[in-house]
């Protein structure tokens, strides 16, 4: 491994870590107001961004802000796991 893989699988590590927290600020959110099953087996988690949105939205006029933290951090260790594993694997076989 090189420098550069240690780099990216801190920023990765720490894009899941906010991911995760963030997801669970939502979750609980939907627990404590009922809003979503605590002893479902398979959630669908489409409707609990849904749900959790149009709560909020209701609520008080905007998205909230756990919504949009847990969307950027994974959106940026989605596109980051993405982009390297292009760069660094398989670019370099054909250049």
């Amino acid at each position: 491994m090189i420098a550069a893989d240690y780099t990216i699988l801190v920023i990765m590590g720490v894009a899941a870590v906010i991911a995760a927290g963030s997801f669970s600020i939502i979750a609980r959110y939907l627990f404590d107001r009922g809003l979503a099953d605590r002893n479902a087996l398979a959630p669908n988690i489409m409707a609990l961004y849904k749900t959790y949105i149009a709560h909020t939205q209701k609520m008080t006029g905007r998205i909230g802000g756990a919504f949009w933290v847990h969307s950027v951090s994974a959106g940026i260790f989605i596109s980051t796991g993405v982009a390297y594993t292009i760069g660094r694997f398989i670019l370099p076989r054909f250049f």
